[in-house]
């Protein structure tokens, strides 16, 4: 999943999201609540999961969200399944994963049409192309990340064998420091390692392909035998979802804004923290369909080949079978006045916050 250290502690999380919210305490009381697991509950790269909140999208929509651990060695189809999450995000591997050993979720949103995970180089680094990596040593975030490093390395004829790999860890310093000694000659993360190495000061390149990362990089799960009965509270966090994702592209600075009360760490260095969410409004998290999180069986279908090649699974899985587009209308149904009243309201409650 491309998990990053935790930024902030769960009380200091929680005192943030409080702090975005807008509505009388009282009316908070009432709110029905949806537990959700995010692939970094403490990270602005997945802005919307603060957006949505702040500008009262999904309050409006009767109900508040608790952000659960992503800092978990537990496969994230265990907290769907026993009912500990309501929706979950899951990147591809972990979708088809699921699939195929008979988990009965359903992919309703595509949240990122476009692959987190990359694998980048030094700026100055000689290598120019994954097929200069041969012989070369590949550092990883988790070890998940070597999954993506051999799709890659299969996209130019080559497998895992061709270089070295090892597991550098997820914390900024020390990835940044396996790359600036030459520890490792490229690295294998997602958006939230890149960032916190560019924090250190590195500058590199991304070196694959967009072949490679055109695929839904993190899509919103729920669990099949509850879904009917669950239907009005995805259908509500869906809504507001993509109204947070739309917030993004009409009012890049309420979201920078916003997400800083929520993760203020993220943004000491602000040109850094506004790039990680530029990246994510503008290429993670961009729309690429007619309408928002709309799920692309021909995608799914295509991407599976290097996910068989990688043996996380073992026969191509039908997209119907857990693709679920009943949802895809109710989402996309708001308007750009909703989106901008919700951020007006956010920045006439938070005038000291705003950025001009």
């Amino acid at each position: 999943m491309g998990t990053t250290v935790r930024l902030v502690s769960k009380a200091l999380l929680g005192a943030a999201v409080g702090a975005l919210a807008f509505g009388a305490s009282a009316q908070a009381q009432e709110l029905k609540n949806i537990n959700f697991m995010s692939s970094n509950d403490g990270s602005c790269s997945v802005y919307p999961q603060f957006a949505m909140q702040a500008f009262g999208y999904l309050e409006k929509e009767g109900y508040k969200l608790t952000l659960l651990d992503s800092d978990t060695s537990v496969p994230y189809i265990a907290f769907l399944s026993n009912g500990d999450a309501d929706v979950v995000m899951f990147d591809a591997a972990e979708t088809l994963a699921a699939r195929a050993a008979g988990q009965d979720m359903k992919i309703v949103y595509e949240a990122y049409q476009r692959a987190p995970e990359g694998i980048v180089v030094l700026d100055d680094s000689p290598i120019q192309s994954l097929a200069d990596l041969k012989g070369k040593t590949i550092g990883l975030a988790e070890q998940p990340d070597e999954i993506t490093t051999q799709i890659a390395l299969d996209s130019v004829g080559m497998t895992l064998t061709d270089v070295k790999t090892f597991v550098v860890g997820n914390q900024g310093p020390v990835m940044a420091m396996a790359l600036r000694d030459k520890t490792i000659d490229a690295f294998a993360g997602g958006s939230s390692d890149r960032a916190a190495i560019e924090a250190q000061g590195v500058k590199f390149r991304n070196i694959t392909p967009d072949a490679i990362s055109m695929n839904p990089g993190n899509s919103l799960g729920v669990w099949g035998p509850t879904l009917e009965e669950k239907r009005p509270m995805i259908n509500a966090f869906l809504h507001a979802w993509a109204q947070a994702q739309q917030a993004g592209i009409i009012d890049t600075k309420a979201v920078v804004a916003a997400c800083k009360v929520a993760i203020p760490e993220q943004f000491e260095n602000m040109a850094l923290g506004s790039k990680m969410i530029d990246y994510g409004v503008y290429t993670l998290q961009l729309r690429r369909t007619v309408k928002y999180g709309e799920l692309q069986a021909d995608i799914w279908k295509t991407i599976q080949p290097g996910f068989l090649k990688a043996g996380i699974i073992t026969a191509e899985i039908d997209p119907s079978t857990f693709l679920d587009t009943s949802f895809q209308d109710t989402a996309f149904d708001f308007t750009t006045q909703d989106v901008l009243d919700g951020i007006k309201k956010w920045k006439d409650a938070n005038p000291d916050k705003v950025i001009n």
